[in-house]
Protein backbone atom coordinates (compact mmCIF):
# COMPACT_ATOMS: atom_id res chain seq x y z
CA UNK A 1 0.00 0.00 0.00
CA UNK A 2 1.03 3.77 -0.88
CA UNK A 3 0.62 6.18 1.48
CA UNK A 4 0.63 10.08 0.62
CA UNK A 5 1.81 11.73 3.36
CA UNK A 6 1.57 15.56 1.58
CA UNK A 7 -2.57 14.62 1.05
CA UNK A 8 -2.36 13.06 4.72
CA UNK A 9 -1.05 16.28 6.43
CA UNK A 10 -3.22 18.22 4.24
CA UNK A 11 -6.48 16.31 4.96
CA UNK A 12 -5.34 15.88 8.94
CA UNK A 13 -6.87 17.47 11.68
CA UNK A 14 -4.74 20.47 13.29
CA UNK A 15 -4.16 18.59 16.42
CA UNK A 16 -1.52 18.04 19.84
CA UNK A 17 1.35 17.17 17.36
CA UNK A 18 1.16 19.73 15.14
CA UNK A 19 0.20 22.45 17.95
CA UNK A 20 3.70 21.28 19.82
CA UNK A 21 5.75 21.80 16.71
CA UNK A 22 4.24 25.23 16.22
CA UNK A 23 5.09 26.26 19.50
CA UNK A 24 8.48 24.99 19.09
CA UNK A 25 9.36 26.92 15.98
CA UNK A 26 7.11 30.20 17.42
CA UNK A 27 9.56 30.00 20.39
CA UNK A 28 12.86 30.67 18.02
CA UNK A 29 11.18 33.14 16.41
CA UNK A 30 10.57 34.91 19.39
CA UNK A 31 14.43 34.88 20.25
CA UNK A 32 14.79 36.46 16.61
CA UNK A 33 12.78 39.29 18.11
CA UNK A 34 13.84 39.22 21.33
CA UNK A 35 17.61 39.81 20.07
CA UNK A 36 17.11 42.23 17.60
CA UNK A 37 16.12 44.09 20.63
CA UNK A 38 18.30 42.81 23.06
CA UNK A 39 21.14 44.63 21.33
CA UNK A 40 19.20 48.19 20.76
CA UNK A 41 18.62 48.40 24.96
CA UNK A 42 21.99 47.66 25.62
CA UNK A 43 23.63 49.56 22.88
CA UNK A 44 24.07 53.33 25.30
CA UNK A 45 25.44 50.39 28.12
CA UNK A 46 27.93 49.16 24.86
CA UNK A 47 28.93 52.96 24.33
CA UNK A 48 29.94 53.82 27.45
CA UNK A 49 31.76 50.35 27.84
CA UNK A 50 33.78 50.33 25.25
CA UNK A 51 34.23 54.37 25.46
CA UNK A 52 33.01 54.51 21.70
CA UNK A 53 30.71 57.53 19.71
CA UNK A 54 27.48 56.71 19.84
CA UNK A 55 27.71 56.79 15.46
CA UNK A 56 29.89 53.85 15.82
CA UNK A 57 27.19 51.60 17.12
CA UNK A 58 25.76 51.68 13.68
CA UNK A 59 27.63 48.84 12.11
CA UNK A 60 27.35 46.65 15.01
CA UNK A 61 23.88 46.57 14.46
CA UNK A 62 24.52 46.37 10.56
CA UNK A 63 26.58 43.28 11.22
CA UNK A 64 23.91 41.41 13.12
CA UNK A 65 21.23 42.15 10.09
CA UNK A 66 24.06 40.69 7.81
CA UNK A 67 24.65 37.61 9.70
CA UNK A 68 20.93 37.08 9.40
CA UNK A 69 20.77 37.50 5.88
CA UNK A 70 23.82 35.32 5.16
CA UNK A 71 22.40 32.38 7.78
CA UNK A 72 19.32 32.26 5.91
CA UNK A 73 20.87 31.49 2.54
CA UNK A 74 24.24 29.49 4.48
CA UNK A 75 21.92 27.19 6.71
CA UNK A 76 19.53 26.80 4.24
CA UNK A 77 21.34 24.66 2.29
CA UNK A 78 22.65 23.33 4.85
CA UNK A 79 18.79 22.11 6.16
CA UNK A 80 18.71 20.38 2.68
CA UNK A 81 21.81 18.51 2.99
CA UNK A 82 21.71 17.52 7.07
CA UNK A 83 18.02 17.82 7.57
CA UNK A 84 15.84 20.95 8.53
CA UNK A 85 15.56 19.96 12.45
CA UNK A 86 19.18 19.22 12.61
CA UNK A 87 19.86 22.58 11.20
CA UNK A 88 17.32 24.21 13.48
CA UNK A 89 18.97 22.50 16.61
CA UNK A 90 22.71 23.32 15.55
CA UNK A 91 21.57 27.11 14.90
CA UNK A 92 19.47 27.12 18.05
CA UNK A 93 22.35 26.27 20.23
CA UNK A 94 24.72 28.76 18.37
CA UNK A 95 22.71 31.59 18.59
CA UNK A 96 22.71 31.10 22.68
CA UNK A 97 26.86 30.78 23.05
CA UNK A 98 27.01 34.34 21.25
CA UNK A 99 24.24 35.71 23.41
CA UNK A 100 25.67 34.52 26.14
CA UNK A 101 29.74 35.87 24.71
CA UNK A 102 28.16 39.20 23.99
CA UNK A 103 28.24 40.84 27.06
CA UNK A 104 31.69 39.96 27.25
CA UNK A 105 32.98 42.00 23.90
CA UNK A 106 35.57 44.14 25.43
CA UNK A 107 36.30 46.27 21.69
CA UNK A 108 34.68 47.33 19.18
CA UNK A 109 35.47 44.17 16.79
CA UNK A 110 34.66 41.93 19.10
CA UNK A 111 31.43 43.08 19.68
CA UNK A 112 31.05 42.88 15.81
CA UNK A 113 32.25 39.44 15.41
CA UNK A 114 29.70 38.43 18.01
CA UNK A 115 26.63 40.06 16.78
CA UNK A 116 27.91 38.69 13.58
CA UNK A 117 28.03 35.22 14.60
CA UNK A 118 24.37 35.60 16.73
CA UNK A 119 22.82 36.75 13.63
CA UNK A 120 23.96 34.30 11.25
CA UNK A 121 22.63 31.16 13.45
CA UNK A 122 19.12 33.39 14.03
CA UNK A 123 19.35 33.55 10.03
CA UNK A 124 19.61 29.87 9.82
CA UNK A 125 16.73 28.90 12.60
CA UNK A 126 14.11 31.49 11.73
CA UNK A 127 13.57 30.26 7.87
CA UNK A 128 13.63 26.60 9.15
CA UNK A 129 11.34 27.33 11.84
CA UNK A 130 8.97 28.35 9.62
CA UNK A 131 9.62 26.00 6.97
CA UNK A 132 8.87 22.83 9.44
CA UNK A 133 6.32 24.82 10.46
CA UNK A 134 4.45 24.75 7.43
CA UNK A 135 5.42 21.67 6.11
CA UNK A 136 3.08 19.95 9.33
CA UNK A 137 0.35 22.14 9.17
CA UNK A 138 -2.42 21.94 6.27
CA UNK A 139 -2.50 24.42 3.22
CA UNK A 140 -5.63 26.04 4.35
CA UNK A 141 -4.50 27.52 8.03
CA UNK A 142 -0.47 28.09 6.84
CA UNK A 143 -0.78 31.46 6.06
CA UNK A 144 -2.38 31.80 9.47
CA UNK A 145 0.02 29.64 10.97
CA UNK A 146 3.02 32.23 9.55
CA UNK A 147 0.81 35.38 10.94
CA UNK A 148 1.25 33.42 14.47
CA UNK A 149 4.89 33.47 13.65
CA UNK A 150 5.54 37.17 12.71
CA UNK A 151 3.72 38.13 16.02
CA UNK A 152 5.98 35.71 17.94
CA UNK A 153 8.54 37.82 16.26
CA UNK A 154 7.12 41.06 17.75
CA UNK A 155 6.44 39.67 21.26
CA UNK A 156 9.99 38.54 21.57
CA UNK A 157 11.01 42.18 20.87
CA UNK A 158 8.39 43.57 23.48
CA UNK A 159 9.79 40.65 25.85
CA UNK A 160 13.55 42.05 25.46
CA UNK A 161 12.17 45.51 26.38
CA UNK A 162 11.33 44.45 29.83
CA UNK A 163 13.44 41.60 30.57
CA UNK A 164 16.04 44.79 29.86
CA UNK A 165 13.96 46.81 32.26
CA UNK A 166 12.68 44.77 35.18
CA UNK A 167 16.09 42.97 35.50
CA UNK A 168 18.51 46.18 35.32
CA UNK A 169 18.92 45.85 38.67
CA UNK A 170 21.22 42.47 38.29
CA UNK A 171 23.06 44.19 35.32
CA UNK A 172 21.74 45.36 32.00
CA UNK A 173 23.80 41.84 30.98
CA UNK A 174 21.20 39.75 32.37
CA UNK A 175 19.33 41.04 29.08
CA UNK A 176 21.81 38.44 27.05
CA UNK A 177 22.15 35.77 29.50
CA UNK A 178 18.19 35.19 29.24
CA UNK A 179 18.41 35.33 25.76
CA UNK A 180 21.58 32.96 25.23
CA UNK A 181 20.24 30.32 28.55
CA UNK A 182 17.02 29.62 27.89
CA UNK A 183 17.93 28.51 24.02
CA UNK A 184 20.21 26.39 25.16
CA UNK A 185 17.98 24.94 28.09
CA UNK A 186 15.36 24.27 25.29
CA UNK A 187 18.00 22.69 23.00
CA UNK A 188 16.92 18.82 24.56
CA UNK A 189 13.57 19.43 24.11
CA UNK A 190 13.63 20.74 20.42
CA UNK A 191 15.73 17.43 19.69
CA UNK A 192 13.35 14.97 21.76
CA UNK A 193 9.96 16.41 20.25
CA UNK A 194 10.89 18.29 16.68
CA UNK A 195 11.21 15.43 14.17
CA UNK A 196 12.36 16.17 10.45
CA UNK A 197 9.40 17.05 8.25
CA UNK A 198 8.17 14.04 6.72
CA UNK A 199 8.39 15.03 3.38
CA UNK A 200 12.26 15.51 3.58
CA UNK A 201 12.08 11.79 5.71
CA UNK A 202 10.64 9.90 2.42
CA UNK A 203 13.26 12.40 0.38
CA UNK A 204 15.99 11.57 2.44
CA UNK A 205 15.36 7.56 2.75
CA UNK A 206 14.60 7.84 6.56
CA UNK A 207 13.65 4.05 7.81
CA UNK A 208 9.39 3.34 6.91
CA UNK A 209 9.61 2.58 10.64
CA UNK A 210 10.11 6.30 11.42
CA UNK A 211 8.31 7.91 8.91
CA UNK A 212 4.88 5.17 10.26
CA UNK A 213 5.54 6.61 13.44
CA UNK A 214 5.19 10.20 13.23
CA UNK A 215 2.60 9.63 10.69
CA UNK A 216 0.51 7.93 13.84
CA UNK A 217 1.14 11.35 15.36
CA UNK A 218 -0.52 13.50 12.72
CA UNK A 219 -3.23 11.00 12.47
CA UNK A 220 -3.91 9.49 15.72
CA UNK A 221 -6.92 7.77 14.79
CA UNK A 222 -5.25 5.86 11.64
CA UNK A 223 -2.80 3.05 11.84
CA UNK A 224 0.24 3.37 9.37
CA UNK A 225 1.51 0.40 8.49
CA UNK A 226 5.55 0.39 8.71
CA UNK A 227 5.94 -1.90 5.53
CA UNK A 228 3.86 0.92 3.39
CA UNK A 229 5.33 2.62 0.78
CA UNK A 230 5.50 6.37 1.50
CA UNK A 231 5.47 8.56 -1.24
CA UNK A 232 4.74 12.59 -1.56
CA UNK A 233 2.75 14.68 -4.15
CA UNK A 234 5.01 16.08 -7.64
CA UNK A 235 5.90 19.79 -7.25
CA UNK A 236 4.95 21.68 -9.86
CA UNK A 237 8.41 23.51 -10.10
CA UNK A 238 10.04 24.47 -13.27
CA UNK A 239 13.31 25.60 -13.95
CA UNK A 240 13.46 29.18 -12.33
CA UNK A 241 15.69 31.85 -13.99
CA UNK A 242 15.55 35.41 -12.15
CA UNK A 243 14.81 36.90 -15.65
CA UNK A 244 11.89 35.74 -15.09
CA UNK A 245 10.52 38.02 -12.82
CA UNK A 246 10.83 40.43 -15.83
CA UNK A 247 9.31 38.54 -18.18
CA UNK A 248 5.52 39.44 -19.62
CA UNK A 249 5.16 43.17 -18.49
CA UNK A 250 6.23 42.40 -15.13
CA UNK A 251 9.74 44.56 -15.38
CA UNK A 252 8.06 47.19 -14.00
CA UNK A 253 6.23 45.56 -11.68
CA UNK A 254 8.79 43.92 -10.58
CA UNK A 255 11.05 47.12 -10.27
CA UNK A 256 8.63 49.07 -8.47
CA UNK A 257 7.74 46.27 -5.59
CA UNK A 258 11.63 46.21 -4.73
CA UNK A 259 11.67 49.48 -4.54
CA UNK A 260 9.36 49.07 -1.88
CA UNK A 261 10.09 46.14 -0.18
CA UNK A 262 13.52 48.14 0.24
CA UNK A 263 12.61 51.55 1.71
CA UNK A 264 9.67 49.97 3.70
CA UNK A 265 12.31 47.39 5.44
CA UNK A 266 15.36 50.28 5.51
CA UNK A 267 12.69 52.56 7.95
CA UNK A 268 11.47 49.40 9.53
CA UNK A 269 14.92 48.79 11.27
CA UNK A 270 16.41 52.31 11.62
CA UNK A 271 13.63 52.10 14.50
CA UNK A 272 13.59 48.79 15.62
CA UNK A 273 17.66 49.93 16.33
CA UNK A 274 18.03 53.15 17.29
CA UNK A 275 15.06 54.25 19.42
CA UNK A 276 17.11 53.26 22.96
CA UNK A 277 20.10 54.78 22.00
CA UNK A 278 18.44 58.22 20.37
CA UNK A 279 16.41 58.54 23.57
CA UNK A 280 19.28 58.01 25.95
CA UNK A 281 20.43 61.24 27.49
CA UNK A 282 17.19 62.71 26.57
CA UNK A 283 15.71 63.50 30.30
CA UNK A 284 13.06 60.19 30.17
CA UNK A 285 13.49 57.24 32.25
CA UNK A 286 14.58 53.87 31.52
CA UNK A 287 11.32 52.85 32.23
CA UNK A 288 9.67 55.35 29.73
CA UNK A 289 12.33 54.24 27.55
CA UNK A 290 11.31 50.29 27.45
CA UNK A 291 7.55 51.50 27.30
CA UNK A 292 8.31 54.07 24.44
CA UNK A 293 10.71 51.44 22.85
CA UNK A 294 7.93 48.49 22.66
CA UNK A 295 5.37 50.63 21.41
CA UNK A 296 6.17 49.80 18.04
CA UNK A 297 6.38 46.26 18.13
CA UNK A 298 2.68 46.54 20.07
CA UNK A 299 1.77 48.99 17.16
CA UNK A 300 3.15 46.52 14.90
CA UNK A 301 0.91 43.68 16.28
CA UNK A 302 -2.34 45.89 16.15
CA UNK A 303 -1.34 47.13 12.62
CA UNK A 304 -0.98 43.66 11.16
CA UNK A 305 -4.51 42.25 12.69
CA UNK A 306 -6.37 45.63 11.37
CA UNK A 307 -4.84 46.61 8.38
CA UNK A 308 -5.12 43.01 6.30
CA UNK A 309 -9.00 43.24 6.03
CA UNK A 310 -8.78 46.95 4.17
CA UNK A 311 -6.68 45.06 1.60
CA UNK A 312 -10.03 43.45 0.15
CA UNK A 313 -12.33 46.61 0.37
CA UNK A 314 -9.64 49.45 -0.81
CA UNK A 315 -7.75 47.00 -3.06
CA UNK A 316 -4.22 45.49 -2.15
CA UNK A 317 -1.45 48.02 -3.61
CA UNK A 318 -4.02 51.48 -2.91
CA UNK A 319 -4.25 49.89 0.62
CA UNK A 320 -0.39 49.98 0.95
CA UNK A 321 -0.34 53.52 -0.58
CA UNK A 322 -2.21 54.73 1.89
CA UNK A 323 -0.70 53.12 4.86
CA UNK A 324 2.90 53.72 3.70
CA UNK A 325 1.60 57.46 3.37
CA UNK A 326 -0.03 57.45 7.40
CA UNK A 327 3.30 56.15 8.39
CA UNK A 328 5.28 59.11 7.18
CA UNK A 329 2.53 61.61 8.53
CA UNK A 330 3.12 59.80 11.95
CA UNK A 331 6.83 60.12 11.70
CA UNK A 332 6.49 63.74 10.80
CA UNK A 333 4.01 64.44 13.84
CA UNK A 334 6.93 62.28 15.88
CA UNK A 335 9.57 64.61 15.08
CA UNK A 336 8.18 67.22 16.57
CA UNK A 337 6.66 65.17 19.98
CA UNK A 338 9.92 66.94 22.08
CA UNK A 339 10.47 64.66 24.69
CA UNK A 340 6.80 64.13 26.07
CA UNK A 341 6.76 60.58 27.26
CA UNK A 342 3.16 60.10 26.51
CA UNK A 343 3.45 62.32 23.09
CA UNK A 344 6.67 60.12 21.94
CA UNK A 345 4.63 56.67 22.93
CA UNK A 346 1.64 57.51 20.75
CA UNK A 347 3.84 58.54 17.71
CA UNK A 348 6.01 55.16 18.32
CA UNK A 349 2.74 53.43 18.18
CA UNK A 350 1.58 54.91 15.19
CA UNK A 351 4.44 54.22 13.48
CA UNK A 352 4.37 50.96 14.51
CA UNK A 353 0.73 50.65 13.43
CA UNK A 354 1.23 51.95 9.98
CA UNK A 355 4.56 51.11 8.86
CA UNK A 356 4.76 47.01 10.46
CA UNK A 357 1.25 46.94 9.57
CA UNK A 358 1.52 47.70 5.85
CA UNK A 359 4.24 45.50 5.61
CA UNK A 360 2.31 42.80 6.57
CA UNK A 361 -0.45 43.95 4.13
CA UNK A 362 2.75 43.97 1.49
CA UNK A 363 3.94 40.92 2.26
CA UNK A 364 0.01 38.92 1.15
CA UNK A 365 -0.44 41.67 -1.97
CA UNK A 366 3.31 41.02 -3.76
CA UNK A 367 2.10 38.09 -4.52
CA UNK A 368 -0.49 39.38 -6.98
CA UNK A 369 2.02 40.73 -9.37
CA UNK A 370 3.36 36.92 -10.85
CA UNK A 371 1.72 34.16 -11.74
CA UNK A 372 1.73 31.02 -9.74
CA UNK A 373 4.51 29.13 -10.47
CA UNK A 374 6.61 32.92 -9.99
CA UNK A 375 4.81 34.06 -7.11
CA UNK A 376 6.94 32.12 -4.39
CA UNK A 377 10.38 33.06 -5.99
CA UNK A 378 9.02 36.69 -6.54
CA UNK A 379 8.30 37.32 -3.12
CA UNK A 380 11.29 35.85 -1.64
CA UNK A 381 13.58 38.07 -3.91
CA UNK A 382 11.59 41.03 -2.73
CA UNK A 383 12.11 39.80 0.78
CA UNK A 384 15.47 39.56 -0.25
CA UNK A 385 16.22 42.92 -1.84
CA UNK A 386 14.20 44.30 1.55
CA UNK A 387 17.44 42.40 3.61
CA UNK A 388 19.70 44.37 1.71
CA UNK A 389 17.72 47.43 3.10
CA UNK A 390 18.04 46.42 6.76
CA UNK A 391 21.87 46.41 6.67
CA UNK A 392 22.20 49.74 5.09
CA UNK A 393 19.94 51.32 7.44
CA UNK A 394 21.24 51.24 10.79
CA UNK A 395 25.04 52.29 9.35
CA UNK A 396 23.42 54.95 7.70
CA UNK A 397 21.76 56.95 10.98
CA UNK A 398 25.42 56.09 12.44
CA UNK A 399 26.49 58.36 9.71
CA UNK A 400 23.82 60.77 10.29
CA UNK A 401 24.28 60.56 14.02
CA UNK A 402 28.58 61.21 13.38
CA UNK A 403 26.96 64.31 11.67
CA UNK A 404 25.72 65.13 15.11
CA UNK A 405 21.53 64.61 13.66
CA UNK A 406 19.38 65.59 16.32
CA UNK A 407 16.98 62.71 17.25
CA UNK A 408 14.02 64.83 15.61
CA UNK A 409 15.92 65.31 12.78
CA UNK A 410 16.73 61.79 12.53
CA UNK A 411 12.87 60.68 12.79
CA UNK A 412 11.84 63.37 10.62
CA UNK A 413 14.42 61.78 7.88
CA UNK A 414 13.41 57.89 8.41
CA UNK A 415 9.79 59.55 6.61
CA UNK A 416 11.76 59.88 2.91
CA UNK A 417 12.27 56.00 2.40
CA UNK A 418 8.51 55.89 3.39
CA UNK A 419 7.05 58.24 1.52
CA UNK A 420 9.24 57.16 -0.99
CA UNK A 421 7.24 53.29 -0.48
CA UNK A 422 4.10 54.76 -0.54
CA UNK A 423 5.03 56.59 -3.71
CA UNK A 424 5.97 53.80 -5.64
CA UNK A 425 3.23 51.33 -4.49
CA UNK A 426 0.79 54.08 -5.82
CA UNK A 427 2.87 53.85 -9.39
CA UNK A 428 2.45 50.32 -8.69
CA UNK A 429 -0.91 49.93 -7.80
CA UNK A 430 -1.46 51.81 -11.43
CA UNK A 431 0.87 49.71 -13.65
CA UNK A 432 -0.65 46.72 -11.72
CA UNK A 433 -4.52 48.09 -13.05
CA UNK A 434 -2.92 48.22 -16.42
CA UNK A 435 -0.89 45.22 -16.32
CA UNK A 436 -4.60 43.65 -15.03
CA UNK A 437 -6.30 44.89 -18.30
CA UNK A 438 -3.75 42.92 -20.14
CA UNK A 439 -3.38 39.49 -18.72
CA UNK A 440 -7.22 39.61 -16.81
CA UNK A 441 -7.23 35.32 -16.19
CA UNK A 442 -3.46 35.55 -14.72
CA UNK A 443 -4.08 38.57 -12.66
CA UNK A 444 -8.06 37.82 -11.06
CA UNK A 445 -6.79 34.08 -10.34
CA UNK A 446 -3.61 35.55 -8.03
CA UNK A 447 -6.31 38.53 -6.41
CA UNK A 448 -8.52 35.07 -5.54
CA UNK A 449 -5.23 33.32 -3.83
CA UNK A 450 -4.85 36.75 -2.36
CA UNK A 451 -7.96 37.60 -0.84
CA UNK A 452 -8.14 33.44 0.62
CA UNK A 453 -4.69 34.87 1.89
CA UNK A 454 -5.82 37.33 3.77
CA UNK A 455 -9.22 36.26 4.93
CA UNK A 456 -7.17 33.45 6.97
CA UNK A 457 -5.68 36.34 8.60
CA UNK A 458 -8.65 37.57 10.16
Amino acid sequence: MTVNVTETIENARFGGFQVRILVMCGIMIFFDGYDLLSISFTAPEFIKLLAIDRSQIGPVFSAGLFGLTLGALTFGLMGDRLGPSRTFLFCCITFGVFSLLTPFARTLNALFAVRFLAGLALGGASPISIAIASNYCPRRIRTTVVMIMYISLALGQIAAGYTYGFLATFGWQTVFYVGGVLPILLAPLFYLWLPEPVEYMVLSGVSRQRIAAVMSRIEPGVSFDAGSDFAISPQDRPGFQLYQLFQDKRAFLTSLLWIVFFTSIMAIYFYNNWIPTLLSGSGLSQAEIVAITTALPLGGIAGTLLISPVLIKLGAFRTVALGYLCAAAAMIVLSGAGVSFGALASCIFAVGFFLIGTQSALNASSALIYPPSLRSTGVGWGFGIGRIGSIISPSLAGILVAMHWQPARLFLVAAIPTLAASAASYVLMRAFAAAHRLRSNEVMAAMHDANNLVSQQQ
